[in-house]
């Protein structure tokens, strides 16, 4: 397969380039965009945002320049925020110019290997809708099934090196940040996150989204296969008071499913849970529910819709038991053993009955 080389081109910079200020320059079609007649600019980590006029398709600003920043330019139509079609941009000292219709931003290194940046993602995603396209028109069934997964990967991979060699090469400026947000889910381990992060700029190693996964990574070690369960409160179905302990570490097998009402893949996996606890609960078996995330009346609406029969553990707004667990996406399905050791954890499809299966036969 014709492999997709990307140059990427080295940016460390530690002063703005082009002065102090920046100047905006926009252009958007006028009938393209009817009732439309300012755009917001607003700051991703300020969140203070500027109003500027629309005058004949165009709109000028100027601003305090920093390569710390990261800006997006909101087209507000008949009133309403068109957030789908924001522009993102660095400002970078100098003339920035932003072409709204065609989503380009032209000015400064930095946004030149932003758009690069983009433009290669966007090569890759493509090429891999493409490839899927013609294999679901030429295979079926197992044979489809490898060779998607081959594609995927080697998109992922493709994806993987833009991320890292953008990143490694802006670590001291906003570039480095977005790139960085677009892998932070990638790392397994808080030593892999550290090693990535030497020689990052205090502005990214400070940022808070980022510490707080470096936290979900330590809890995640703390409580990974093999290692004894944390206990966290919550409700019972009709309010009384009750912990994670009264369940976990009681001599049984527990299969324990982080979930919400408002989460699809959660809804996707409860025929198997719902399965496996038709078949197995018992002495030496029970399913156990924490709702996370959610609202208790949204919560009690899907038990009763989607059938739910085990006992839930209602934790309200607390966040405890995702952030004891490392957990930042749900469903999360960990079964634990008699002990109170968790022995699986992020369990999904069929890997859920087997574990189970498995473990009662020990």
């Amino acid at each position: 397969m014709k492999k997709l080389v990307i140059a990427i081109t080295a940016i460390v910079l530690l002063v703005s380039c082009g002065g102090k200020t920046y100047t905006l320059k926009g252009t958007v079609d006028p009938i393209a965009i009817g009732s439309a007649d300012f755009v917001v600019i607003s700051d991703n980590f300020s969140k203070q945002a500027d109003t500027v006029g629309i005058v004949d398709g165009k709109f000028t600003f100027s601003g305090p320049a920093s390569i710390e920043s990261i800006k997006n330019i909101i087209l507000v139509c008949g009133g309403v925020p068109d957030n789908a079609g924001a522009v993102m941009f660095i400002p970078e000292g100098g003339t920035i110019a932003v072409d709204l219709d065609a989503g380009k931003v032209q000015g400064g290194p930095l946004n030149k290997a932003l758009n690069d940046y983009n433009t290669a993602v966007a090569g890759i995603l493509n090429d891999y809708s493409s490839k899927a396209r013609e294999l679901s028109g030429s295979l079926s069934g197992a044979e489809l099934a490898t060779a998607m997964d081959k594609v995927a990967d080697d998109a992922q991979a493709r994806l993987d090196k833009v991320n890292n060699d953008t990143f490694n090469a802006n670590k001291q400026n906003a570039l480095g940040l977005i790139t960085l947000a677009d892998m932070i889910y990638d790392f397994e381990t808080v030593e892999d996150f550290d090693k990535a992060m030497e020689g990052a700029a205090d502005f990214i190693v400070n940022y808070e989204p980022f510490n707080e996964i470096r936290n979900s990574l330590k809890e995640l070690a703390n409580t990974a296969e093999g290692k004894m369960f944390a206990d966290f409160k919550g409700e019972t179905a009709d309010g009384k008071p009750v912990s994670f302990s009264d369940y976990v570490g009681k001599g049984k097998w527990i299969l324990v499913d982080f979930w919400a009402s408002w989460c699809g893949p959660c809804k996707a996996e409860l025929p198997n849970i719902l399965a496996v606890y038709d078949k197995y609960a018992g002495k030496d078996f029970n399913v156990i529910g924490v709702p996370v995330w959610d609202e208790r009346p949204d919560t009690d609406v899907a038990i009763e819709e989607l059938g739910i029969k085990y006992e839930q553990i209602f934790v309200g707004d607390d966040h405890t038991p995702t952030e004891v667990y490392g957990i930042n996406a749900i469903p999360h399905i960990i079964l634990f053993a008699p002990d109170g050791t968790v022995a699986k954890r992020n369990l999904r499809g069929t890997d859920i009955e087997e574990a189970v299966k498995e473990a009662l036969q020990k």
